[in-house]
């Protein structure tokens, strides 16, 4: 039986280090803000060559757009009801849950694990919460090659995550306060201290605090709570190779999912995690003293993001700074990211390996770019009106408007990373755009007239 896994064993050294078309648009968002989200969703996924993605943005005061794209497996659609692994953003949760204690005056940031817990094996009792939260214990990793093989021995076992740190936890790497290192330990450790004082099981504790309150009702820990959503197949790959991406779902979920659960152990829905990433950031869950807390970051180069705060990622993209966290586990990737300055939420679900956030900042950049047009155009451009050709463009891409709005009318052309790359004004019924000059990729094809809005994937292809 082991046999049959060997060709993954490979995977899981990392899995949670940081290393046709639907769309659903609430009442208050426009259909042709929904549209180009939805527009830019496709070509991102076609980008990075992943099966599937499920997303959604939390506009404040409007409502949820939420948009899929790709497959589960074969012809079998992403759609909305479905919910993913969100990996190591489950922290997010973990992270909120012990400031919770804190205000309750449970315990202080600078407590230590001497006056918390018993004594663990490998675990340095000087080491305090704010060290746990931060990643600066110093602590080993217990997601390591001897769990790996374990869970690869009996995927079937149910394994509670203490359990599985006790099992496989090894000495300390580094002192207390010293060095950055993300380790998965620290937040089993932060669940066991969350268990502790609570009296009740992390699920039960997560649901009562946070899930309930919110009306997350689409939010579930694997293997620990049940729940009728359909989940995706998975497609796991080493390096992140799209090329390589296997199917792994007929593989059971106990042993791997029950084992990290403290340290990523949610399902959920795009809806609920951006839901959940503006309550968390816009002050409705903590207190400003514990989020100010959460948001002090200690710089983290090199990577996908660049910054760590208590149970936080800072994100930083086209001079922009958002503030979320990201996850990737066993075929399953995620990210949540939030932008300050309009409390807007974007999170992104994949089913597949991959590093989501280099996915779901491009979104977010056009989100924000565009975030005038979700309530302020009244229509979109009937499609049938329009005529844009060829797709993909090669040198020149015609444009012919309806006469009816050819007056006055702006051109846009976005990149995938929100930046617009292209514009003009016309009031010409036929025009042409030499795109010669434009890099070959994928596109988003913006034309405003007055009120109106027409929106379109482009690909340019020399």
């Amino acid at each position: 039986m082991k046999n049959k896994y060997d060709i993954l064993r490979h995977l899981f050294i990392a899995l949670f280090v940081l290393c046709p078309s639907f769309m659903k648009a609430q009442s208050g968002i426009n259909p042709a803000y929904a549209a180009l989200l939805q527009n830019a969703l496709d070509s991102l996924r076609e980008a990075y060559d992943v099966k599937g993605i499920s997303a959604a943005a939390y506009i404040p005061g409007k409502g949820i757009w939420q948009g899929v794209t790709g497959v589960s497996y074969g012809s079998h659609d992403i759609d909305t009801t479905m919910i993913f692994d969100i990996g190591s953003t489950t922290k997010t949760f973990v992270a909120a849950e012990i400031f919770k204690l804190i205000e309750e005056g449970m315990f202080g940031l600078d407590d230590t694990l001497f006056d918390l817990l018993p004594p663990i094996e490998y675990v340095t009792p000087e080491v305090t919460v704010r060290q746990l939260l931060g990643h600066k214990s110093g602590l080993g990793e217990y997601l390591n090659i001897a769990w790996q093989n374990a869970m690869f021995d009996d995927l079937e076992r149910t394994w509670y995550s203490p359990e599985a740190m006790d099992s496989f936890l090894t000495a300390p790497t580094g002192v207390p306060g010293g060095t950055w290192n993300y380790r998965n330990t620290n937040y089993v450790l932060l669940g066991m201290i969350a268990e502790t004082f609570r009296g009740d099981s992390l699920h039960s504790i997560l649901r009562n605090d946070f899930l309930t309150p919110l009306s997350l009702n689409d939010t579930y820990m694997e293997t620990f709570e049940t729940y009728d959503n359909p989940i995706p197949d998975n497609w796991s790959t080493p390096t992140m190779d799209p090329d390589l991406a296997v199917n792994v779902s007929s593989y059971p979920h106990e042993a791997m999912y029950s084992s990290t659960s403290f340290a990523g152990g949610f399902f959920s829905s795009a809806a609920d995690l951006a839901n959940w990433g503006y309550n968390l950031y816009s002050g409705n869950v903590l207190s400003e003293t514990s989020l100010a807390e959460m948001l002090t970051f200690t710089n983290v180069p090199g990577g996908y993001f660049t910054g760590y705060g208590l149970g936080s990622m800072r994100f930083a993209a086209d001079g922009n700074i958002y503030w979320g966290h990201a996850g990737n586990f066993f075929g399953y990737a995620a990210s949540m990211i939030y932008d300050p300055e309009d409390s807007v939420c974007v999170a992104l679900l994949v089913n597949q390996d991959c590093f989501s956030p280099y996915i779901a900042m491009p979104l977010m950049n056009i989100a924000m770019n565009n975030l005038s047009l979700a309530t302020n155009l009244e229509t979109n451009i009937p499609e049938k009106k329009m005529k844009v050709y060829p797709n993909p463009a090669n040198d020149v891409l015609y444009i012919e408007m309806p006469e009816e709005l050819r007056t006055n009318y702006t051109i846009q052309l976005f990149d995938m990373a929100g930046e617009m790359v292209y514009t003009e004004q016309q009031n010409k019924q036929n025009i042409f755009i030499h795109v010669n000059n434009i890099n070959d990729g994928f596109y988003v094809l913006k034309i405003i007239a007055g009120s109106n809005m027409y929106a379109e994937k482009l690909v340019i292809e020399h």
